[in-house]
């Protein structure tokens, strides 16, 4: 079992590159839209779809700018924002499952949503779990 403070680096680093991640995702979302929803997400282009997925580019870059601003000033919030991800996109899915909002195209964007989920999730655990 790995320590607190190594642990605290180790979600701190995650954070970064999950800053840039988000970084790339928000300019696939806004800059390189078109390419994005018919390669990548393969979700039909309807006007309303397509500034959509651009509005949420917007709200990538947010996220990235916080998280590089936790990874600069405020480290120890590391793993509390990273266990806060998944929540949060859990209860944005369980509300859009209560409201009966279902995709029609094949939305391939979420297996890479998968993999940054249960990477927040195994980092934070290791910071939650780990000994002082």
């Amino acid at each position: 079992m790995i320590n607190k403070t190594l642990s605290l680096k180790i979600n701190t680093f995650i954070l970064g590159l999950l800053a840039i991640v988000d970084i790339l995702r928000g300019y696939m979302h806004t800059f390189k839209i078109n390419y994005a929803s018919a390669n990548i997400a393969r979700i039909d282009p309807h006007p309303d779809a397509m500034y959509l997925l651009g509005v949420f580019g917007i709200s990538n870059f947010l996220t990235s700018f916080i998280y590089l601003i936790v990874v600069w000033k405020a480290k120890q919030l590391s793993p509390y924002i990273l266990i806060i991800i998944p929540i949060a996109y859990l209860i944005g899915i369980i509300g859009l499952k209560m409201q009966n909002v279902q995709m029609q195209s094949e939305f391939n964007g979420q297996y890479m949503m998968y993999g940054y989920f249960t990477i927040c999730l195994l980092t934070s655990l290791t910071y939650f779990t780990s000994k002082r």
